[in-house]
């Protein structure tokens, strides 16, 4: 379990137990929950483009596929170790990528 970035959630459960978050992990849960509820939003530019000209030139569908892919076991993830954050995040993820998939598989 102490692999592949395991440890820290590992390290972060255990610490819980024992230790008080400080104000810097306090701040740091808030900052990347934010980050990642805002992030998904910056492909809405690439998803306007595709719809409103009814183009997916230069998008490559292969690429957005493979994230689609490779994005869905951190909702299982998300799911399997109750961590909100990663769940709604990725989520979001997913919907943003799909739509682009989506596109480009109607307009190209």
């Amino acid at each position: 379990m102490h692999h592949l970035g395991m440890r820290h959630k590992h390290e972060r459960l255990v610490g819980a137990k024992t230790h008080k978050k400080t104000p810097y992990i306090g701040f740091l849960d808030r900052l990347t929950f934010v980050a990642g509820i805002v992030g998904p939003f910056t492909v809405l530019p690439q998803i306007f483009s595709i719809f409103s000209t009814h183009s997916a030139a230069g998008v490559s569908l292969i690429t957005w596929a493979l994230i689609f892919v490779v994005t869905f076991p951190w909702i299982l993830y998300g799911v399997a170790h109750k961590d909100k954050s990663i769940i709604v995040s990725f989520i979001l993820w997913e919907v943003v990528n799909l739509a682009v998939v989506v596109g480009v598989l109607m307009y190209s």
